[in-house]
């Protein structure tokens, strides 16, 4: 077997955020310095778009996948030795390809509403905490632990250090690595980074997850609720606003938030319902996010307060200031998700938008007659209701886009009528056997 590179894994996104790849080969390279440097990277390949989940018609499915080099790296745990690269897709038309990104193109369309809504220097930075289950081949949990607990009563540390270091090993660095709250269930945090950068790290992460256990014997589930009674797996989003040097959301040797950020808030607020549809996009994910779990459900914010769906961390200058969104999970497509987060933040700064008084009390713990008066709302809780929310927001479709919009929007209520129409649950023969 050749010990060089040959071969080069050119990657894209369907539209529900799962892997999707074409190889193509490349000349025998010693580095991946000398990848970067082919033409096999420079020109791509085609794509035919109507055989992968939401991109495209059978009568218009000519697409190409055209490199993004900055994201050009070797892949660990391959018996051959592999390069990779995130695509973006351009439609194929009779002169070669459009210029354009192709319409139902998520990551493209992340890096689009980044230009347009984040212009000049600003960026927005995300540190995110997936959280997922090591799971047996019989999809049975695989330890007893709980939170932070390590080796031996946490068997699956050695797995989670392996992933750590291959992550630092591909410029990807990890914060925090621990055993979470539920049996069997663990987080990897990932440290900030530009938001089209990190959404390129979360698809990662969940394929380099799934390939490190595999090679232990073990699988993983990112599902939001795997398991009747036990915690979910959420995708915390931890969100700063920069503008080159210069955090827009803290204020300057002082612990608090600025205006901006404050706006940013409340546009976050006001889009929460449509945005629940893209950051929480299965059936499975309502069932974590249900009262008294730790997950949040009602659109509030508060400092230190893990009961709202916005949470302010604790923070010392105003460079470190941050804002926790937490309700979204790891079905996610990132790609939608960061659009979604930058275009209701924004529409909140750029309407001066200000946020209701933070909370500060256990929000589980209020009477619905007390939330009432406090005018706190839940979010949709159910992935139908969510998608009614999501439709009838303007500021969040447009910022997608009517392509993503109309064939997300077809495919999950497909899901839905499916699930409540067709599927018979183990729930149902449970319940209505001897009836």
């Amino acid at each position: 077997m050749s010990e060089k590179i040959e071969f080069i894994e050119l990657r894209f996104p369907d539209l529900l955020g799962r892997l999707k790849a074409m190889v193509v080969p490349c000349k025998p390279a010693d580095t991946i310095e000398e990848v970067a440097k082919d033409s096999a990277l420079k020109s791509g390949t085609s794509c035919d778009g109507s055989s992968v989940t939401g991109l495209a018609k059978v009568e218009s499915s000519d697409l190409r996948l055209e490199p993004d080099s900055t994201s050009l790296i070797e892949l660990p745990f391959v018996a051959q030795r592999t390069a990779a690269v995130m695509c973006y897709i351009r439609e194929r038309v009779a002169e070669g390809k459009s210029k354009e990104f192709f319409s139902l193109d998520s990551r493209g369309r992340l890096h689009k509403v980044c230009e347009e809504m984040l212009p000049g220097k600003m960026q927005l930075k995300v540190k995110v905490e997936p959280e997922f289950h090591f799971i047996t081949p019989d999809g049975e949990l695989y330890d007893e632990a709980g939170y932070a607990d390590t080796y031996p009563q946490s068997p699956g540390m050695d797995f989670l250090l392996e992933l750590a270091s291959t992550l630092r090993n591909l410029g990807i660095t990890p914060r925090v690595i621990h055993h979470e709250v539920g049996e069997s269930q663990q987080e990897i945090e990932l440290e900030f980074d530009d938001a089209k950068r990190m959404a390129d790290n979360i698809l990662l992460f969940k394929n380099l997850a799934r390939s490190i256990s595999r090679n232990q014997g073990l699988d993983v589930t990112f599902m939001p609720k795997p398991f009747e009674g036990s915690a979910g797996n959420g995708l915390h989003c931890h969100l700063q606003l920069w503008d080159g040097e210069k955090n827009l959301f803290g204020v300057d040797n002082k612990s608090k938030l600025s205006e901006t950020a404050e706006m940013f808030i409340a546009g976050l607020l006001e889009h929460a319902p449509a945005i629940t549809a893209i950051a929480n996009p299965t059936i499975n994910s309502y069932k974590r996010l249900v009262p008294h779990h730790e997950a949040p459900v009602y659109i509030t914010w508060g400092w230190k307060n893990r009961t709202v769906l916005i949470r302010i961390p604790m923070f010392g200058p105003g460079n470190k200031a941050a804002i926790e969104f937490r309700s979204a999970d790891s079905m996610t497509n990132p790609y939608l998700l960061f659009t979604a987060l930058i275009a209701a933040g924004m529409d909140g700064v750029n309407r001066g938008l200000k946020p209701p008084d933070p909370r500060k009390e256990d929000i589980f713990s209020l009477t619905d007659k007390e939330r009432k008066k406090l005018g706190i709302k839940m979010l949709p809780t159910t992935l139908e209701d969510s998608l009614d929310c999501l439709e009838k927001d303007t500021v969040i479709c447009e910022a997608i886009g009517k392509d993503i919009i109309e064939s997300f929007v077809r495919l999950k209520r497909d899901e839905w009528n499916k699930y409540t129409s067709q599927i018979v649950t183990d729930w149902e023969w449970e319940m209505y056997e001897d009836n």
